[in-house]
């Protein structure tokens, strides 16, 4: 638990801790540790209800999380958010929205790994509900985090190999803002003409997670390991992805990429959606991926000014929101012992 939020690649199944740009008092975690420190300790939540006005609504994934799990553009949230009441009321039931700077901030400059991470996390939430909802709108498939909601919904609907059955229990299309009918999945997933991820789309994603969830991975796999450690490796390599090359280099850890406003989709229609493209961690083009993003270098986005390379257009970058951290444990083989275990990174958004 913690006043102050955790480090970004940090996440528990037990945890009390604000979102960026937020913090706890000494009374909030206070409350928590009275109802949970007990439950805790026999290994399990304590269903009690918080009187603290933060605790109440602070969403608790792995304690308490809704029923159903709403995929929905940013664009439209005043619109899902009306459906939400409307939907919950009738069917008394509640329904997980997460708000637009839960993970990244609407134009936020973000690392490969960093994008990945916030995939890993909403799955992490869409498997807490085991019922997932998308609300269509016409920008829906336009969008980096949307998207991979629907491919992460896509891919959790496939067969589980240790379980032998879906990942998840339903998935339901909203198609009428104003109406609570859900349309069901296969009958949406026709009527839109949403192409199928292939059998190395399936192979591909889960590994891209592996390599990006905070409970599965860490930014030490970048140190190459040594002895034995090498047999784990090439097993761990093999069957879950991990330690493959392109998941341990500096410029997926480090290096930040921008979203250009210019250059984005508009209006993807579904059928022009590309799986493979989408889960390329650079695009054929040098320049700038399918969503948009540019790599850019630190001294760049120390200047405040960028020029997307595609399009051309100078853009304006900010750092309002102060730093994201990392935590980056020392292992043992590390020459340097006494190196900071929390990295700092700046939030640079952009503003035209």
């Amino acid at each position: 638990m913690s006043r102050t939020p955790l480090p970004r690649n940090v996440l528990t199944y037990y945890q009390c801790a604000p979102i960026h740009g937020e913090q706890f008092s000494n009374e909030v975690l206070g409350e928590w540790l009275e109802k949970q420190l007990p439950a805790i300790l026999e290994g399990r939540y304590s269903g009690s209800t918080y009187q603290n006005k933060i605790l109440a609504k602070h969403y608790w994934m792995f304690e308490s999380p809704a029923q159903f799990f709403l995929s929905f553009r940013g664009t439209v949230e005043a619109q899902a958010q009306v459906w939400k009441q409307n939907f919950e009321e009738e069917y008394s039931s509640s329904i997980r929205m997460v708000p637009a700077s839960e993970y990244a901030y609407p134009t936020e400059c973000v690392t490969l790994q960093q994008m990945w991470e916030g995939v890993a996390r909403l799955m992490h939430e869409m498997r807490a509900t085991q019922r997932i909802l998308v609300f269509m709108s016409d920008d829906y498939f336009d969008s980096f985090w949307t998207s991979s909601e629907f491919l992460a919904a896509l891919w959790m609907l496939g067969k589980h190999p240790p379980k032998n059955k879906p990942m998840i229990d339903k998935v339901n299309f909203v198609r009428d803002s104003n109406s609570t009918h859900l349309q069901l999945f296969p009958n949406g997933f026709v009527e839109l003409k949403v192409p199928m991820m292939d059998q190395s789309g399936m192979d591909r994603f889960p590994k891209l997670i592996n390599n990006a969830d905070p409970i599965t991975s860490a930014p030490e796999t970048q140190v190459p390991p040594h002895g034995f450690a090498k047999l784990i490796e090439a097993f761990m390599r093999k069957r879950f992805g991990y330690y493959d090359p392109e998941f341990v280099t500096s410029s997926y850890w480090n290096t930040v990429r921008v979203p250009c406003p210019v250059c984005k989709p508009r209006n993807l229609s579904p059928q022009q959606v590309d799986w493979k493209r989408h889960m390329m961690l650079s695009d054929n083009s040098p320049k700038i991926d399918y969503f948009g993003y540019f790599p850019a270098e630190p001294c760049e986005l120390e200047s405040g000014r960028v020029t997307c390379p595609h399009c051309l257009t100078r853009l304006r970058l900010e750092n309002n929101r102060g730093v994201r951290t990392l935590w980056v444990p020392i292992q043992t083989t590390e020459k340097d012992q006494s190196r900071p275990v929390l990295q700092e990174h700046k939030v640079w958004e952009v503003f035209q």
